[in-house]
């Protein structure tokens, strides 16, 4: 099963020029960021966008390290994705990607459907495999 994430055309305006000038880089590797930080999030993240046992530098390390510009540093890159709320701060530390449940809502619509999908042919099977063994035993009964 291929994951995958939603980039909503609002994304593209005011919000990815602000990190794209602070960062120093083009918006199109503005929005490469984002999206590498989203598809990141799909494997780190829970429904409400917590990041698991992640701070700024697991950020930095796992999601921008490879494929920037030469120069851009990592660790400010995260730095500034806070500092914009592209990723939101708790007090405890806690780091959540912003608006997550919103904007995957449908990759979390998906495997919901795709579980009770799974369940619902776990019990077909299984009924199927409980009437198969209730006919023989039927059919020694009416042979008696």
């Amino acid at each position: 099963m291929l994951a995958w994430i939603s980039v909503h055309d609002h994304v593209v305006g005011g919000k990815l020029r602000e990190l794209a000038k602070e960062i120093g880089c083009s918006q199109k590797e503005a929005l490469g960021i984002l999206v590498s930080l989203w598809l990141w999030g799909l494997n780190n993240a829970d429904r409400t966008g917590k990041l698991r046992s992640c701070d700024k530098y697991d950020i930095a390390e796992e999601v921008l390290s490879k494929g920037i510009t030469p120069g851009l540093e990592p660790e400010r890159i995260a730095d500034i994705l806070i500092q914009q709320h592209w990723i939101d701060a708790e007090e405890d530390g806690s780091l959540y990607l912003h608006d997550w449940d919103t904007w995957q809502a449908q990759w979390y619509k998906f495997l919901r459907t795709k579980e009770y999908d799974a369940e619902r042919k776990r019990i077909e099977r299984d009924k199927k495999k409980a009437e198969a063994k209730k006919e023989p035993i039927e059919k020694e009964i009416a042979d008696i």
